[in-house]
């Protein structure tokens, strides 16, 4: 049975499917092909035939044979495209990570491009079974029809052309960080932007608020927070989440909060709970913490010893660092004033600076801390954080609570006095920003005793 909440699950994991582009135009085109069918023999389209008559077929066989030819080239052409698709998928999910795939299979791009294939392939079909003998002992051709399917074949020709071009660009390490820097820096923006617009200066004791606890278990992804917030609205009433995007849940876990008592009220518990998300695929749209986390997979990818890759690790290392200079400006608890014109509804746990910096630094210090010329570049991405958030005592202290770590594995697993040189100078460079805990962090450095 297909409940609210089923349908709701399932929403983003329909749209999210290789197939559900493709099938909406296989749709469209065989609505296109009973259309055309419908007016082919009207008397304003045999009026158009005639100036159309060097481009129309004029025969059985030759409508017959271009329908065929056209049908199995642009299946040929699909189990190719398909066949990429698998490769790509696979080969993404080998050098990158795994987490990158959903993006990869949910570019419309490329649906769209199958898609056209799939509907190329059903309007010759159709066209192909409308060839028949009449009473007369006349052979039926739409004429019109299948000058539409040879438009069709030379178009998906092209697309094909574009296809192999743009699934050979998506594999590409430099081309899908790129795409995830973008598209991280840009949902980052929007919540900066909506903060902005609304900002407040107090927010309520949490503490003081009643618990809801969750009514399945899973990963929590979000809220369809505009109907969510009508909820609210309509009852009257302030909902905190307390628990971070991603995070899985236990049912009955207490992973809400609430101003009013609803532990009275089941109906609009479910109404409320109803509201809420929970499957496994990871969407940057949903929050930005995922590209942080597909970003840095990359990085510890590219360090493993099968690929040896310390030039994508930095790259990587570096984007990183900007987007959390970028999430600085974002408040450590976010909110929502949809359906309201005083405080706001909807108030959610955004994740902590620190938290941010342990999950997304701590694989790449594990996996890098025997290379040099990575540990000098984390070094290098903190000191360009430090210098955007010295004045931010919280994140400071977050960074070089970081950065004894970093400098103690440093110690452990780096004995070059030529890499020790430069490690010394990036501290020295992060002294400058911050003398006091700087010259604190250059003293361990120095003077700690390599096991």
């Amino acid at each position: 049975m297909f409940t609210p909440r089923k349908i709701a699950d399932n929403y983003r994991e329909i749209i999210s499917s290789i197939g559900f582009y493709p099938s909406m135009m296989s749709i469209g085109f065989l609505l296109f092909a009973v259309l055309s069918m419908s007016i082919e023999y009207t008397d304003i389209v045999q009026e158009i035939k005639k100036f159309l008559a060097v481009v129309l077929v004029d025969s059985e066989e030759n409508a017959r044979t271009i329908l065929s030819t056209l049908a199995g080239s642009i299946i040929s052409l699909t189990v190719f495209s398909f066949s990429m698709v698998m490769i790509v998928l696979n080969s993404a999910s080998a050098s990158l990570s795994p987490r990158v795939v959903p993006g990869l299979i949910t570019r419309k791009s490329h649906q769209m491009v199958l898609g056209f294939y799939l509907g190329s392939i059903i309007y010759s079909i159709i066209m192909l079974i409308n060839i028949k003998q009449l009473d007369d002992n006349t052979v039926a051709i739409p004429a019109l029809g299948v000058l539409f399917a040879l438009i069709f074949g030379l178009i998906s020709l092209a697309l094909f052309v574009y296809f192999i071009h743009s699934i050979s660009k998506a594999i590409q390490v430099d081309n899908v960080l790129n795409d995830l820097f973008k598209h991280t820096k840009n949902v980052i923006e929007q919540i900066i932007t909506r903060q902005q617009q609304h900002k407040i200066d107090s927010f309520p004791d949490f503490e003081q608020w009643y618990s809801i606890g969750s009514c399945t278990e899973g990963y929590f992804k979000g809220a369809h927070s505009d109907k969510l917030c009508a909820i609210l609205a309509e009852q009257n009433i302030e909902l905190y989440i307390v628990v971070n995007q991603g995070y899985f849940t236990v049912k009955d876990y207490p992973f809400l909060k609430c101003n009013r008592d609803l532990s009275q009220d089941p109906e609009l518990l479910e109404k409320l709970l109803n509201c809420f998300i929970f499957y496994i695929e990871e969407y940057i749209s949903d929050h930005y913490r995922y590209g942080l986390t597909q970003i840095s997979e990359i990085a510890v990818k590219a360090m493993s010893p099968g690929i040896n890759d310390p030039g994508t690790a930095v790259k990587a290392i570096d984007m990183l660092s900007i987007l959390l200079i970028e999430r600085l400006k974002i408040n450590d608890i976010n909110y929502s004033f949809k359906h309201s014109d005083g405080s706001p509804l909807l108030y959610l746990h955004e994740i902590s600076f620190d938290e941010l910096l342990h999950d997304n630094f701590t694989p790449i210090r594990n996996y890098a801390k025997t290379d040099g010329y990575v540990m000098t570049n984390v070094l290098e991405a903190f000191k360009n954080i430090l210098f955007v958030a010295h004045t931010n005592d919280t994140a400071t202290q977050s960074l070089f609570n970081y950065l004894t770590a970093i400098v103690d594995d440093i110690n452990e697993h780096i004995s070059n006095q030529y890499d020790r040189k430069e490690v010394s100078n990036m501290l020295t460079a992060i002294a400058r920003i911050s003398p006091e805990q700087g010259d604190k962090l250059l003293v361990r450095f120095e003077h700690q005793q390599i096991s």
